[in-house]
């Protein structure tokens, strides 16, 4: 930036009285000083009114910039949040999906016996106590009466048959899984989300259903972590209603969404950015909103405009009234101008490489988010991406792809009798045992879930597979980690190995099913095995 020169000084008028100019020549002389010095008081003047006014004009554009560039920090901020809780809520949906659709494997490949149901209840109690976010499981038959449940309480003659996920699942052929609205859970009297899906006879018809219950407490707890100021607020949304919303209030859960233009917009885009008064509270919002990856719902994170853009304006007022200060000093002294005007270049230039900092930071944190914080594997966020894009160059290319599903036998036991750090220190160590197990670059070794991990085996079939689940398991074995409440007397791993080619239609989720499946077997059998997937 170029600096401002400073205004002449005035001429001084000769002594007439020691001259020998004539009082004609003096006048003149007068004359000329006098319009010399009315130019430079003009030209000062328009000097000053042009350096205000340039930086008047520049501090508008400066507040208008400023403007721009804070509401593009709150989108992205508010982008980054949205995705996060949407991950959130996709996750502990999967993981609701995936306890019902073991269970409606089980009662569906055999006949439902009391004495069938009665094994499954233990299954169902610890399905509950190791997964927070869920509050109950149910299984009901096709009256709506309770089969078995994890609750504690009696059932008596209960009869869910009422429920509008139970009427929709009699009356629907769909085997898909339907999140439904918060309703009031009849077990435990608290707000729930339920998560259920139809299960069938062998002859295709209705013969009940299985319905986990996501707690609408914990839910809110979770997204309490989430910092969105006083006047935030983080919603999901179902497809025509209101399933949670922080701030809480129990009026709103399961309010029925108005065909709004802003609801019009959150269900034209998957994602994006918008401004909006809400029909809840009435505040004027920021509102980014991101939907779910597998199921039909969408999440809103929202800052309140006034609150979001509050040090903005602050930082707007007091640059004007600087801006203003500095251009009556302006007329007093020109320096002081240049002087000022340094330390805003250098205020800006500090700015600017505090954003590129941040743009930085954001850079790692976004690698650390693919990262499992315990065992440093690939978490399951990132081994879920790697699965599907895998999966479909195996499927362009027509080359098999194998997964191996790993388990820390009698790990419960293990935390029991040692204590969590002896277990998280045990987790680490089976990670790094299975990573050496793992030879190419382009196979991963990911934390599953709790004590499961799971290897990503692109290009090789079940032999080589299964070459690579004995040498991990051999791994874990050589590690010779004490554990008193095994029958081996050490720690020791059960892997179920599935591998194919994938074909036009199938999903990765049916070669995940057979690697469980696998795995299953393995631990039925012995533990410390390995079972490939017929």
């Amino acid at each position: 930036m170029k600096e401002a020169s400073t205004p002449l000084a005035a001429e001084t008028i000769p002594d007439t009285s020691i001259g020998p100019w004539p009082a004609t020549d003096a006048s003149s002389l007068a004359r000329k000083t006098d319009a010399q010095r009315s130019r430079v008081i003009y030209g000062t003047t328009l000097f000053v009114v042009f350096v205000c006014a340039a930086l008047l004009v520049m501090n508008a554009w400066l507040v208008v910039r400023a403007r721009t560039a804070e509401n593009e920090q709150i989108a992205r901020a508010n982008t980054n949040l949205a995705r996060a809780v949407s991950q959130q809520i996709d996750s502990t949906a999967a993981l609701a999906e995936h306890i019902i659709s073991g269970l409606v494997f089980e009662l569906e490949r055999a006949d439902i016996t009391p004495d069938s149901l009665q094994r499954l209840q233990p299954v169902l109690v610890n399905h509950v106590a190791e997964v927070q976010a869920i509050k109950g499981i149910f299984i009901y038959d096709e009256q709506g009466r309770w089969l078995v449940y994890s609750d504690a309480s009696p059932a008596g003659t209960r009869s869910n048959s009422d429920r509008e996920y139970f009427i929709h699942h009699r009356t629907n052929p769909s085997a898909r899984t339907l999140i439904s609205g918060p309703i009031v859970s009849r077990s435990s009297g608290e707000w729930v989300i339920p998560v259920s899906r139809r299960i069938n006879d062998p002859d295709g018809n209705f013969a009940g259903v299985v319905l986990v219950t996501l707690s609408v407490k914990h839910l809110l707890s979770v997204l309490d972590h989430f910092q969105i100021g006083e006047q935030g607020a983080i919603a999901l949304f179902g497809t025509d209603q209101l399933l949670l919303r922080r701030p809480f209030r129990e009026a709103d859960l399961g309010r029925r969404s108005t065909d709004t233009p802003l609801q019009q917009r959150f269900r034209a885009s998957r994602s994006g950015t918008v401004e909006g008064r809400s029909a809840i509270d009435g505040v004027t919002r920021i509102i980014s909103f991101e939907h779910l990856l597998n199921y039909p719902l969408f999440v809103t994170v929202a800052v309140g405009k006034d609150e979001a853009l509050q040090e903005w304006k602050s930082a707007s007022i007091y640059q004007t009234a600087w801006v203003v200060l500095l251009c009556l000093v302006v007329g007093v002294s020109g320096r002081h101008l240049i002087r000022s005007m340094r330390r805003r270049l250098v205020a800006e230039l500090r700015l600017r490489s505090a954003r590129d900092a941040l743009t930085e930071a954001n850079e790692r944190l976004e690698h650390l988010a693919q990262e499992d914080g315990l065992t440093g594997l690939a978490n399951r966020r990132y081994f879920d991406a790697r699965l599907a894009l895998n999966f479909q160059q195996a499927l362009a290319s027509q080359t098999a792809l194998a997964v191996v599903m790993v388990d820390v036998d009698e790990f419960k036991k293990y935390n029991d009798l040692y204590g969590h750090l002896e277990g998280d220190d045990c987790l680490r160590r089976v990670s790094q045992a299975l990573r050496s197990a793992v030879w190419r670059s382009s196979d991963l070794v990911a934390r599953y879930g709790g004590e499961e991990m799971v290897l990503l085996l692109p290009a090789t079939d079940a032999a080589g597979a299964l070459e690579v689940a004995q040498r991990a398991r051999l791994a874990v074995a050589d590690l010779q980690i004490p554990h008193a409440a095994s029958a081996l007397g050490t720690v020791s791993v059960s892997l179920g190995v599935a591998s194919g080619v994938p074909q036009p239609g199938s999903t990765p989720f049916e070669l995940l099913r057979a690697a469980d499946e696998a795995l299953y077997l393995a631990k039925q059998e012995g533990r410390n095995t390995v079972r490939v997937h017929a």
